[in-house]
């Protein structure tokens, strides 16, 4: 069986508060994957570790963001319990990319004991061939593939988009958090009214006037079977929030936007430092021109070495440049080819159903509210002492 079929499982959870003069909370990692199971814990930080490790080691590849840090509140127990969560979902996001999932550097954070730091850092570093091999091993499926104008046009056109949309991502965000906030607090202020406020004030109030339990309008409804279930029922509805998972959604796509971006700065760093080789090429060929013609320089008027010597030396700085852009260029077309065809398409097609599958669930909920908020008190107003 290859990496390709064997279905990984993974669980984080056991969220532990770690006391001491900086208190911190651990998380247990369990599963299993083709390699057999593995049992570890790691805190936030380490999490944050691995994925700047990946980045380092998968530059181009997109590697989803962490749920944010939190200085304030971060012993709170519902915010230990949404950050394990968000551990959870992206454990699950790595297992479905096996290129991510069974490298070295993410198959020591889900088995080494100990200092997940330390081992970490005893990792190579990739040198420009082994990136090209890596990813000419791993991305079969692009090999041949062509690099055009329309192909650059479209990463420099999405680029410059999400540079553009990511301040409005930002205060779309500040708005869903303002209209989940305001819908929260109408909900709990009716939810009150309708279980405690309104019984209240029929009971100490509405009973002296009308001198009779019969008359009352909510304790009748209390009473009756049907009536009370669709009390209930709308009662059980007001105390969930669809906007707060709308808030919550448009704040992660806020920092998926910003993790994309920094993918794709990652291909303009390579590019960036092919341009430093091919400056650094020339001025090694006007050097190589100045020795053989005679001529004396700032860099070679002190040198003692033979002319021959200076020659050969510079013929080697330049053949070794000369790789190195080789090197970039591949590079540079590697991340063109994976942005290109892969990654864009990918994130365009995952915002697109997570958009329609927040807003059917938004849509859902708001329906099956009015719903029996209508019938409620339809009922309501059927009653006798109403009529």
């Amino acid at each position: 069986m290859n990496q390709d079929d064997f279905e990984i499982s993974v669980e984080v959870g056991d969220p532990k508060v770690q006391s001491g003069l900086n208190k911190y909370t651990t998380y247990s990692v369990r599963g299993m994957d083709k390699n057999g199971q593995f049992d570890v814990i790691r805190r936030f930080s380490d999490f944050r570790l691995i994925r700047q490790f990946l980045i380092t080691k998968w530059p181009g590849c997109y590697i989803p963001p962490l749920p944010p840090r939190k200085a304030i509140g971060n012993m709170d127990q519902k915010f230990i319990d949404d950050r394990m969560h968000s551990l959870q979902e992206w454990m699950r996001i790595m297992a479905q990319s096996k290129y991510f999932w069974y490298s070295e550097e993410f198959q020591l954070f889900i088995k080494a004991n100990g200092d997940i730091e330390k081992a970490l850092t005893q990792v190579p570093k990739l040198t420009y061939d082994e990136i090209i091999n890596k990813y000419q091993d791993t991305f079969t499926d692009l090999s041949g593939r062509e690099i055009n104008r329309e192909l650059i046009q479209k990463i420099t056109d999405f680029h410059q988009f999400l540079k553009r949309v990511n301040p409005m991502v930002e205060n779309f965000k500040q708005i869903a958090k303002n209209i989940a906030e305001a819908r929260r607090n109408f909900q709990e202020q009716m939810f009150n009214f309708l279980q405690i406020q309104l019984p209240s004030y029929e009971q100490q109030v509405l009973l002296e006037f009308c001198e009779s339990q019969d008359k009352l309008v909510i304790q009748n409804i209390q009473n009756d079977e049907y009536p009370a279930k669709l009390l209930n029922n709308y009662l059980n509805l007001l105390q969930q929030n669809e906007f707060q998972s709308l808030f919550q959604e448009i704040k992660k796509e806020s920092k998926q936007v910003r993790a994309f971006l920094e993918t794709m700065i990652q291909r303009e760093k390579y590019e960036q430092q092919k341009v430093v080789y091919e400056q650094r090429q020339k001025e090694l060929q006007i050097q190589l021109q100045e020795v053989l013609a005679g001529k004396s320089s700032i860099k070679n008027i002190f040198s003692t070495s033979k002319k021959e010597d200076q020659i050969a030396k510079l013929q080697v700085q330049i053949d070794q440049v000369c790789k190195d852009i080789e090197n970039m260029q591949f590079i540079c077309d590697i991340l063109t080819v994976l942005l290109g065809y892969i990654e864009i398409d990918k994130f365009k097609l995952e915002k697109q159903q997570n958009y329609y599958r927040l807003a059917k669930s938004l849509i859902q909920y708001e329906i099956q509210l009015s719903q029996v908020s209508e019938e409620f008190w339809e009922r309501v107003q059927q009653n006798y002492n109403l009529l």
